[in-house]
């Protein structure tokens, strides 16, 4: 009897992450068709036919001085450095799953780090190879790919992937936050040190780094008390990831809003103090608070800084318009957002009219994506001399508009200002409130 409840124990445990995986499939895949239909398919279609020309262009012939060894470390090193691990823990099942803790480990824990392995591998090898051409044919790197062996590089970076991958787990299961923390930058940073090594130094001096760099972090590892299974990260994990897919999806369709909470980020939660403190801007505290520790920010701010990184290495005056445009459409879309954020129930009882929430939020909106089309209209502006060599010396010769390439930025950056600054305030100000607050 003993024997048949464990099967049955290991039998359940085997279907239920499964059985999860798929009716979160069943309830995110069915929403695809009104993003298809609303033409971001098509756009997307646009913008990758678009990036494939530009990049079979630029691999004939790379162009001298092109931050070769910049790309190819931060690129490569993005994708080995994510960790992500899908457990699709709810909040119940810190209770009820509780008494087969160490088998959930072995067979549910397990199988799920196998997979993002596996994918993790996969990703890092499909950056690798989209960058080899770059790196054998620059020639700035030509001479370190003799000595590189492409097939033995895949290999190292496909571990380096899966390390990270286990590494992400093992830093789960400190019980201090600070544990967490420190072991992730720790991670990030060595991550980092191993790739460009990998890339630049001669591999008699990168793998032996690799591996006493693997093993400090092992080491670490040992010294913080630990959870045996973090319960409470990998639920709020999956939590996160529920709500961004269905931030997504809220751009096209309307779709069950999820719960999130707030993060402290005090170096920007400060902002919200410099509103004058009037009964009239109360909507709009309420809302620049909600939006600076909220889940909005953080997508918009690491979308801002992508798109600036991407922006300095670029070096191609029609590819920095395209990533430009791009990166404004994206960013109204995220402050759409803003006209979706509910507030608690007891909201009803704040003595505030109620038809100034969504013209509070539009503000807040408008603010945050004037300031991002802007930054990033300067970013690309002054950046545009740090391309590939050939663009340098167009601009060396070039004077005023031509050097910077206004003639292009401009129109680009009142489109940005008029869609951030305009349009979307426009549809968040009309948005209908369903809910009577």
């Amino acid at each position: 009897m003993r024997e048949k409840g464990q099967e049955e124990q290991l039998g359940f445990m085997r279907s239920l992450r499964r059985s999860r995986a798929a009716a979160f499939r069943q309830e995110i895949v069915p929403h695809f068709r009104y993003v298809f239909q609303s033409g971001f398919g098509l756009f997307v279609s646009a913008i990758f036919f678009t990036v494939l020309v530009w990049y079979v262009g630029f691999i004939k012939a790379v162009p001298e001085g092109w931050p070769v060894e910049i790309v190819g470390v931060a690129l490569i090193s993005l994708g080995a450095v994510r960790a992500p691990l899908r457990a699709y823990f709810r909040p119940a099942d810190s209770v009820f799953l509780l008494p087969m803790e160490n088998r959930l480990l072995r067979f549910y824990i397990q199988p799920a780090l196998r997979k993002a392995i596996v994918m993790a591998v996969l990703r890092t090898l499909a950056l690798f190879l989209l960058f080899a051409p770059i790196y054998v044919r620059s020639p700035d790197t030509a001479h370190l790919a003799d000595s590189h062996p492409l097939f033995l590089l895949g290999a190292l970076f496909a571990i380096v992937a899966g390390c990270n991958v286990y590494g992400g787990w093992r830093e789960r299961r400190p019980a201090a936050r600070s544990w967490r923390l420190g072991l992730k930058l720790v991670r990030w940073l060595l991550t980092l040190l191993i790739v460009a090594n990998l890339l630049l130094k001669p591999l008699t001096i990168a793998i032996p780094l690799m591996l006493l760099c693997m093993a400090i972090v092992a080491l670490l590892w040992r010294i913080p008390a630990q959870h045996a299974l973090p319960w409470e990260k990998l639920i709020d994990e999956e939590a996160a990831v529920r709500r961004r897919w269905m931030a997504f999806l809220g751009w096209f369709v309307d779709v069950p809003s999820e719960t999130s909470k707030p993060a402290r980020r005090r170096w920007i939660a400060w902002a919200g103090e410099l509103l004058a403190w009037q009964r009239r801007r109360a909507w709009h505290y309420l809302y620049a608070k909600a939006f600076l520790r909220g889940e909005t920010f953080g997508a918009l701010w690491r979308w801002v800084i992508l798109s600036g990184i991407v922006l300095v290495v670029s070096g191609n005056a029609v590819a920095d318009a395209i990533i430009y445009a791009v990166s404004f459409l994206i960013v109204g879309l995220q402050l759409s957002e803003l006209g979706r954020v509910r507030f608690v129930e007891t909201a009803a009882t704040v003595p505030l009219e109620p038809e100034g929430r969504l013209v509070a939020a539009s503000a807040i909106a408008r603010v945050a994506g004037l300031g991002a089309v802007l930054l990033l209209g300067v970013v690309g502006i002054l950046t545009v001399k740090l391309g590939a060599a050939g663009e340098r010396a167009g601009v060396a010769g070039g004077e005023g508009m031509e050097a910077f390439h206004l003639n292009l930025w401009l129109p680009l950056i009142v489109a940005g200002l008029l869609w951030c600054g305009w349009w979307i305030p426009r549809k968040i100000a009309k948005l209908k409130d369903e809910d009577d607050l």
